[in-house]
Formats: structure tokens, C-alpha cells, sequence
């Protein structure tokens, strides 16, 4: 029943374009080569690579950024709940990194949030001043009760309908966001499916929402620990010669400001055991995670991203054969040597070839 649910949700989305019909449709398979210290390999010709759909091999085109690939279509997609206002302080900072590392002057980027609603705040656009002041409309949802509402898998249903609108480009997708949805109506099953069969790779700069608090200039009011309270004399029922009381310095309850929240606590514990949501889209698509939690290495996570889809090659093939279901695709390097390879590991199909 649930695979079934999958491939409908599948067919419903290949529906809405054309080209995601397999008979017609063309392939992309960006695939990122480097050697085992992580360097990437240029210079790699289409007689080197050998590219696998269920194991049968394929008839396959290699373009990379010299001979000429299609442009990029990004969204970029930020978690704005209240426990995220010291990473947005962060994110604000970056829209202008965006167009010159990552898309180009070809290519294009939206922005959309997410807490407890998913918002779009621009649509895939060219124009860096728009980009700009899209990042800096980021802000926290503050409101009692929803500041850890975070529907990241709601958010990427969304982006993936947005990006279907791109067929003739490198559709990508930067969640910007913890590691795990808060709350998302679309089961993680679906939205896999989703960024599958819409042919878009995933990628996820990941935080701590706590250990990234640490680190923010904004203020925050941190109440002065307290020391250990004495307990009373069992026979005068007083602390340190005083009874109970306003004037007594150790009193028996600690005010508010001073209590630990031990539920949320053991709460946001209990998280750290469910699904890693952000590792399972980048793995399933060919993406990567980029942990962060200071400033210069969410900047460096933009540079390094940007370098790794300008280095990519895209190896591209139309199925000669296909069953509707999901389909495995391995690539290999004949070139002798050792390397390290990533790419979509599959994708989805809808319709037998005829």
C-alpha cells in the first residue's frame, strides 16, 4: 500500500509536465568527481564515464560548465521559527553571496520560508537587488506556541512545484534549516519521491538551534546562576538561622527567571533519535550537507557549494527501456585511478516505454 502511494504521488506530479513522461524524457544525472582528498577532477571525457540504470548500461552524453550545461534554478529554503532568530541574523547576510557563487547571470534563485506556514517571498528571479532584499525579509516567527513549528517537507513539496515550472534547467534545492521537520503535513516518503521524479538535487546547510544561539550578537538575557540552596534544620525549620521568606537568600523554590525548562529539554533529546530528515533528501538526489554554526562557515557552505555545481558534470541519457517503479542508477569511472563519486543514486518512472 505505501509503495503504491508513492508511485501515485509520482505519476500525479509527472503528469504536470511532459518531459517527466520517460518515454520522451531526458535524464539528468549531475555527478560530482573528486579524488580521496576531496579535490575535484577535471579534464574527464564522456569515454570515461559509465553510467548504469538497473544495471543495464547506457547510451549516455557528458556536458560540464566548458563545453556548455543548462543554467541553474536554486530555491532557497529557510527555517524561520523563533528558536531560529540567531541563525537569521546569519542568513541575511548571504543573499548577495548567492547570484555570484551559485547561479550566474544564466541562472536563477527564489526564496521561500518556513515555520509554521511555508511563505514565498520571490519566485526564481535573476535580478541580485530582488535576491537581496528577499534575504532580508527573512525573519523569526515569534508568536507563543509556534516558535518550533518548522514544516521543512511541506516546504519542499512547495519548492518542487515551483522548480517544475524550470524544465530546462539544473533544478536545485538549499535547505537552510535543522536537520529534522517539525511538523510537516507531507510524510518524508512523498516528498523523496517528489525531488526523485522532478529530477531536483537537495542540498542542507544544518544547525543546532541551541549551539548557534551561542554564538549570535543579538542580546540575550541570561539569569545569573544560582547557588545550591541548604536545606532547612530539621528541628528549627529554618536556613541558615532565618525561617522561609523574601529576606531569606536561600529560598526554597528558585524564581522563574532561574528554572530549567526540564520537558523541552528532554524533548529536543528525544529529537536528536528520530529521522534525519535533511540526510535523507540529499542522499536520495546526490546532494550533500554542509553543518554550520557560526557565520564564516555558513559562508563557506555557500562557496563550496557553488564550486561543487560548477565543477559537476552532467551526464544525461533517454531510457532505452523502462518499467513504471524506481529505477537504480549506478555511474563509474572507466579512467584508471581512484575516485570518489557522487550522484542521484535513482530516479522515478511513471509509464512503460513503448
Amino acid at each position: 500500500m505505501k509503495r503504491a502511494v508513492v508511485l501515485a504521488f509520482a505519476a500525479s506530479l509527472a503528469a504536470q509536465e511532459s518531459h517527466f513522461d520517460v518515454r520522451s524524457r531526458l535524464v539528468l544525472v549531475p555527478v560530482t568527481v573528486t579524488d580521496l582528498r576531496g579535490r575535484s577532477i577535471d579534464g574527464l571525457e564522456a569515454s570515461d564515464f559509465l553510467l548504469f540504470d538497473n544495471d543495464r548500461p547506457q547510451k549516455a552524453t557528458v556536458d560540464t560548465i566548458d563545453t556548455g550545461v543548462a543554467p541553474i534554478a536554486l530555491v532557497v529554503a529557510v527555517q524561520t521559527s523563533g528558536i531560529s532568530a540567531a541563525v537569521l541574523e546569519k542568513v541575511r547576510k548571504i543573499g548577495a553571496m548567492i547570484q555570484p557563487l551559485i547561479t550566474g547571470e544564466r541562472g536563477c534563485a527564489g526564496v521561500v520560508s518556513f515555520d509554521q506556514r511555508v511563505l514565498w517571498i520571490e519566485d526564481c528571479t535573476k535580478d541580485p537587488d530582488a535576491l537581496g532584499r528577499a534575504f532580508h525579509q527573512l525573519q523569526p516567527v515569534l508568536r507563543p506556541g509556534e516558535d518550533k513549528d518548522a514544516r521543512m517537507l511541506d516546504a519542499v513539496q512547495s519548492s518542487v512545484e515551483h522548480l517544475g515550472r524550470r524544465p530546462n534547467a539544473r533544478r536545485v534545492l538549499l535547505l537552510i534549516s535543522e536537520s529534522r521537520d517539525r511538523g510537516s503535513e507531507t510524510a518524508l516518503d512523498a516528498a523523496k519521491a517528489a525531488v526523485q521524479t522532478a529530477g531536483v538535487t537537495v542540498y542542507a546547510a544544518t544547525y543546532s538551534a541551541i549551539k548557534t544561539a551561542f554564538t549570535s550578537k543579538l542580546p540575550v538575557s541570561r539569569p545569573r546562576r544560582p547557588l545550591k540552596p541548604k536545606t532547612p534544620n530539621d528541628e528549627t525549620g529554618t536556613v541558615n538561622g532565618m525561617p522561609p521568606g523574601k529576606n531569606n537568600p536561600w529560598p526554597k523554590h528558585l524564581p522563574p527567571e532561574q528554572q530549567v525548562d526540564v520537558l523541552a529539554g528532554i524533548g529536543e533529546l528525544a529529537r536528536l533519535h528520530q529521522t534525519n530528515t535533511t540526510e535523507v533528501l540529499t542522499k536520495s538526489t546526490g546532494g550533500t550537507t554542509f553543518p554550520f554554526t557560526r557565520q564564516k562557515a555558513l559562508e563557506e557552505a555557500i562557496g563550496k557549494l557553488g564550486a561543487e555545481l560548477h565543477t559537476q558534470y552532467v551526464v544525461s541519457f533517454v531510457p532505452e527501456s523502462s518499467a513504471p517503479g524506481y529505477h537504480t542508477l549506478e555511474v563509474r569511472i572507466a579512467r584508471a585511478g581512484e575516485f570518489r563519486i557522487r550522484a542521484r543514486p535513482g530516479y522515478w518512472s511513471t509509464e512503460e516505454s513503448r
